[in-house]
């Protein structure tokens, strides 16, 4: 019996294929990327396709029935606008980012009181 993913898990293997290289690829280059629990081609092209709806891959023809996937962005540039928007979406901003700020370790907080200090 395959084991089940989270809700999820799929999407972001997905992704993680596709960041790890430079160029798009088939569902099935996407398949072959996959070590355990390979999802059947028929779920990834189902899975691609609705990532495509969402605007987070871009598909491509690559001649006769071949259709090639990539990102629409860095993992960083996703990473990046995932938390802007999560943010912009707290009913309480400043509680949202102290609490951020709060769970940051040290070294990231030094980090980032760095940047901000050198953006002024």
């Amino acid at each position: 019996m395959t084991p089940s993913r989270n809700r999820g898990e799929l999407e972001s293997d997905i992704m993680n294929i596709l960041w790890r290289t430079s160029e798009a690829l088939t569902a099935k280059e996407v398949q072959a990327q996959f070590t355990d629990n390979v999802p059947a081609i028929t779920t990834l092209i189902t899975v691609l396709d609705r990532m495509t709806v969402k605007g987070l891959v871009t598909k491509n023809s690559a001649g006769g029935r071949s259709q090639t996937f990539a990102a629409t962005q860095s993992r960083i540039d996703h990473v990046a606008n995932t938390m802007t928007s999560a943010l912009q979406s707290a009913d309480d901003q400043v509680a949202a980012l102290l609490h951020f700020a709060g769970s940051l370790s040290e070294e990231d907080r030094a980090f980032l009181r760095k940047a901000i200090d050198s953006s002024n």
